[in-house]
């Protein structure tokens, strides 16, 4: 069930396992930048269109806004943009600050420990056309004119439920396990490929949305998927979700990580340099490798440990066996409490 407005971009909702700072360095923040702690304990920082002007450089023809905080991302260049398929646009309307920032301010029965990073971009991203989420960031897609304020706050809500699921479940697979359990989901029948209302991301994006958000994140009474009963109707299911999301993140220390050749058409191997008192099996390693709206392309488990460096090598394939397209990807490499994270660009 869309509960968009009709002149609001169709949202997107991306699942991934976790991918904060995969495009990021060391970030302090823009000056003007609203930032605030909410109720929840939920730390915010809102980017305006105004506080991204000084991050949009013109190059090769493309208009890219590049932050520390989120990377890079191409924008469509205005409503006459060829890869809007919609011909009776004006103009872009940025989503409203005052409505965005109540809605992340307004969560309800729920204590957190997350810093997130929500970017109001002037112009839809030219690869998703919607709004995504990405590691411990919210990228909201401008509206092309007025939209309730309860679209908005859902949107918002629901971006903010990945980024809480990155953060707090993908590094603890007992409780995917166990929240797969309480709603009586199936992994097999709820995965990646399976449509998008089905998938068991997009699932525990909207009960977080539903059972957490406040009055306008949750106006509609319903959530995307109509097949499934509400959450508020699963025994447990709240009480379990609120400790799970209470428990803060999991994040590995990062280490130095690179990819070569980088460029690459297309084998490329990830590097990980390691402790020197790193020991183990590198067949535990997993290599995760993600387009630019942070849906998972290829997973790749096991390597070989040479020279103090953990190696795992990347045919270009995704998980079905097709060739990646040429383009940016983003990386992270995991064994045992250590990670690394990257990108790597596609040439072929």
């Amino acid at each position: 069930m869309d509960r968009t407005n009709p002149r609001f971009p169709t949202r997107t909702r991306r699942g991934a396992m976790l991918l904060v700072a995969l495009f990021a360095v060391a970030w302090t923040g823009d000056a003007a930048a609203r930032t605030f702690t909410a109720s929840s304990g939920l730390r915010v920082r809102i980017h305006t269109p105004a506080d991204l002007a000084s991050y949009l450089v013109h190059a090769d023809g493309a208009l890219l806004l590049r932050h520390p905080a989120l990377g890079e991302i191409e924008l469509l260049q205005g409503p006459d943009d060829p890869r809007l398929a919609r011909r009776d646009i004006d103009g872009f309307q940025p989503l409203p600050e005052d409505v965005v920032a109540e809605a992340l301010d307004d969560l309800q029965h729920l204590q957190v420990d997350l810093d997130v990073d929500v970017f109001l971009l002037p112009a839809p991203p030219a690869d998703v056309l919607s709004s995504f989420a990405r590691g411990g960031a919210i990228v909201l897609s401008p509206a092309f004119g007025p939209v309730a304020a309860s679209t908005v706050a859902d949107v918002t809500v629901h971006e903010l439920g990945h980024v809480l699921t990155w953060a707090c479940f993908d590094r603890r697979p007992e409780q995917w396990r166990r929240y797969l359990e309480l709603r009586g989901l199936a992994a097999a029948d709820h995965g990646p490929d399976a449509p998008h209302a089905q998938r068991a991301r997009e699932i525990l994006a909207e009960d977080i949305r539903f059972l957490f958000g406040g009055e306008l994140a949750t106006a509609s009474g319903a959530i995307e998927n109509p097949s499934l009963v509400t959450p508020d109707q699963v025994d447990g299911l709240q009480a379990f979700l609120s400790d799970a999301l209470g428990r803060g993140p999991v994040v590995a220390p990062s280490l130095a990580c690179t990819a070569f050749p980088n460029p690459c058409n297309p084998l490329t191997t990830v590097a990980m340099t390691l402790p020197a008192d790193a020991s183990g099996d590198a067949g535990t390693a997993l290599l995760t490798v993600y387009d630019l709206r942070g849906q998972a392309v290829r997973t790749v488990r096991g390597g070989e440990i040479r020279n103090g460096r953990l190696l795992v090598s990347w045919d270009g394939d995704d998980d079905a066996g097709r060739p990646a397209a040429s383009g940016r990807y983003a990386y992270a490499l995991t064994w045992q409490r250590t990670a690394g994270r990257g990108t790597v660009t596609v040439a072929r």
